[in-house]
């Protein structure tokens, strides 16, 4: 298998991580934990400053389907004519986007989308259950809760769809209950407000939420007690190979020799097109509002809350509210438009006008983020087809679910052990 560097008795040279988000320090982590040398390279100056940031926060296997589900071109499409489109592609976009798009729409097909959703799923829940043992037994303050989730629907077709969706998975055994309008309302009583709209609602009792940026600062500390390095500030500019094998990284602050693992996000596919490689990976551009909801700590939601026709998802995370929606084919612009913070703000108003009221608005933090999104929707975990390399990356909007579960598998493979899952379906090339 090409990358295939590693045996089980040991290591020759030191692995090189590309990134220091949640994907790239759960990495480090795993790698560290097993007693293997490895070093993270983060070009910001802290760790986990872009899309593991102030991201949803939702550990949510229950949300596998990947965006571009049956029917996206026509919303795409019409997307560039509605300024206020939750899902947006932007006109100047469309050349960037042409061969990535036209991949993207290809896995749409009613004949391809199960597969994707399939993968995502068995990733994901894998995924949750390894996070769960560590949450269980470390107890980090990150804001956890095994709260759940719950999608609500306005509209009696996008609730249809959804089940139809939902049928997908559920046979691999994961938990969903279907509630009524009054269901829903007895499931979270401060949608109350919003009742005279929601025609019913999916409660998934497995999912949870917490911080995702506290978890990988939490990670990061794990992983430098149990030997791993990391070095900030450090711009990754290329990758060194040698007759046909990668055998370092070149950056601002000299080279550096040893395997490399991809973990960049947004910036992977770039940072290895010198190489004659593709990945098809783009940003997707997301957005979320943190509230301070310590005053009102009694008439905070229990659990996050999915309008999925929105996009949006009210989520509580301690004593905090966060509002996080938007998927903006924009490329790497970071801006944070207000017309699209206003959205944010009405969509929460929509779900929970009485709370909204009551939240300090001007003191909100508004933060943008780009979601690493390939061209089926499942990230990529394992070896690429050079020697030396191994990928990490295109996890979309499931990073943080995926995280632990990818660092493993990813190990696994590195190392030559058995995986717990079958990592074809992340493959390079598939």
């Amino acid at each position: 298998m090409a990358g295939k560097l590693i045996a089980k008795t040991g290591i020759s040279q030191k692995i090189i991580i590309i990134g220091g988000g949640l994907i790239g320090i759960a990495t480090l982590y795993e790698l560290s934990r097993r007693g293997i040398g490895a070093i993270l390279l983060e070009a910001e100056a802290e760790l986990a400053m872009e899309t593991s940031f102030a991201n949803g926060g939702m550990m949510t296997p229950s949300q596998s389907e990947p965006w571009n589900g049956p029917g996206v071109g026509r919303h795409l499409a019409s997307s560039l004519f509605l300024p206020g489109s939750a899902m947006k592609l932007h006109w100047r976009q469309i050349p960037s986007l042409t061969n990535w798009g036209l991949r993207f729409l290809r896995n749409s097909r009613a004949d391809k989308y199960p597969k994707s959703v399939q993968s995502n799923f068995t990733l994901a829940n894998f995924s949750a259950s390894k996070t769960a043992n560590i949450l269980q037994k470390y107890k980090p303050d990150i804001d956890h809760s095994n709260c759940g989730s719950l999608k609500v629907f306005g509209n009696n077709n996008d609730f249809k769809k959804s089940l139809l969706a939902f049928d997908l998975i559920k046979n691999i055994g994961f938990t969903c209950v279907k509630l009524t309008a009054e269901g829903v309302i007895k499931k979270e009583p401060q949608l109350g407000g919003a009742e005279s709209w929601i025609k019913g609602g999916l409660y998934f009792a497995e999912d949870s939420v917490a911080d995702a940026r506290k978890f990988a600062l939490f990670l990061s500390d794990m992983a430098i007690k149990a030997g791993g390095e990391i070095k900030t500030s450090v711009q990754v500019s290329d990758l060194i190979s040698e007759n046909g094998k990668i055998v370092g990284v070149q950056t601002d602050h000299g080279d550096f020799q040893g395997t490399v693992i991809l973990c960049a996000g947004s910036s992977s596919a770039d940072l290895i097109t010198n190489l004659g490689l593709k990945l098809p990976i783009k940003p997707v551009k997301g957005y979320t509002i943190t509230l301070d909801g310590g005053h009102v700590t009694s008439q905070l939601p229990k659990m996050p809350v999915i309008d999925e026709a929105k996009h949006i998802a009210i989520v509580p995370m301690g004593q905090k509210l966060r509002i996080a929606g938007m998927a903006e084919f924009a490329g790497f612009d970071q801006s944070l438009p207000a017309k699209r913070l206003r959205k944010l703000k009405q969509l929460c108003q929509r779900l929970y006008p009485d709370l909204s009221a009551k939240l300090d608005w001007q003191s909100a933090t508004n933060w943008t983020g780009l979601r690493p999104m390939s061209a089926d929707g499942v990230p990529f975990v394992g070896a690429a087809p050079l020697d030396g390399l191994w990928l990490n990356c295109g996890h979309g909007h499931l990073g943080w679910t995926m995280a632990i579960g990818s660092a493993n598998l990813l190990v696994d493979m590195i190392t030559g052990d058995e995986p717990d899952i079958d990592p074809l379906a992340y493959r390079y090339g598939r």
